[in-house]
């Protein structure tokens, strides 16, 4: 280049699919839900619920030679409203090579979807080549609500958590601590939406302390409670078995107050029929 003169700016790839070619697409159950757009040439944009975790928005181009440096987007406004493009909600974009995840402020991308605002996005990589994207409103209404009746139902947590869960006491306590009520809550929801589910183990453990007949009342208790929160929550009581076995199996030493501590406790433990596709829901 000679002295003096100016660098052009690379003109930045443009990716959009044609207006009558927009296609939004919903798929979900209780085990999650996802809202799909291909955006022709590039890849494909998706809003996503999983049990246990925040709605989230991703971007996926697997042809993509690195991840980009730098991720910005912008609400454009409806024509109608005569109005400028608004600014980014969010820009906490996380990449791992060529795809994108976004949780915080996905959400209002969403909303902005469904009020007819568009989305417009810039992809800068390390080496100056940037890609816009423009993601269109068109057609995204019965699916976007389809996916929020759907995200709305979706089980607070996966199988992964609710298929042996442990509650602790505090000694002589009947009932486990307040913020395990949730566990509770997750545990009947879940069994509620996976018919593989045959039946639910609820056994109760008590430290040494004390006498061992009493222990081994004081157990089955604590484990009878449980399954009366659980039946509370619609879990069949038919589906249900109930043992308490005191201070017969600890898990640790009960030398210490910790070890006590962790010994205190009602297992529930969910019994599937067979294998599914669930399995690792």
């Amino acid at each position: 280049m000679a002295l003096g003169a100016v660098a052009k700016e690379r003109a930045p790839a443009q990716y959009a699919t044609a207006i009558d070619g927009v296609d939004w697409h919903f798929q979900g159950d209780r085990f999650g839900c996802q809202l799909t757009h291909a955006v022709d040439g590039f890849g494909t944009l998706a809003m996503s619920r999983q049990p246990g975790q925040p709605m989230v928005m991703t971007l996926q181009a697997d042809w993509l030679a690195e991840q980009p440096k730098a991720t910005r987007s912008n609400l454009r406004s409806p024509v109608w409203l005569h109005q400028q493009p608004g600014q980014s909600l969010s820009r906490d974009w996380q990449w791992q090579g060529q795809h994108g995840r976004l949780e915080a402020g996905s959400t209002g991308y969403l909303d902005a979807l469904e009020q007819g605002w568009g989305i417009g996005m810039t992809l800068s990589l390390a080496d100056g080549r940037d890609y816009q994207l423009e993601i269109e409103p068109v057609s995204v209404k019965r699916p976007l609500r389809e996916f929020r009746a759907c995200a709305g139902q979706v089980v607070p947590q996966p199988y992964s958590v609710v298929r042996h869960v442990t509650f602790q006491y505090a000694p002589g306590q009947m009932l486990p601590a307040a913020t395990k009520a949730q566990l509770v809550n997750a545990i009947a929801a879940y069994v509620d939406a996976d018919r593989r589910v045959a039946e639910v183990l609820i056994d109760g453990h008590s430290d040494n302390v004390g006498d061992h007949l009493a222990n081994l009342v004081l157990s089955r208790q604590r484990a009878d409670e449980l399954s009366a929160m659980l039946v509370e929550q619609g879990v069949p009581e038919s589906m249900i078995e109930v043992r308490g076995h005191g201070q017969r199996y600890p898990l640790v030493s009960n030398a210490t107050a910790s070890g006590r501590n962790k010994n205190r406790r009602v297992e529930v433990r969910l019994v599937l029929a067979k294998e599914s596709a669930h399995a690792d829901h």
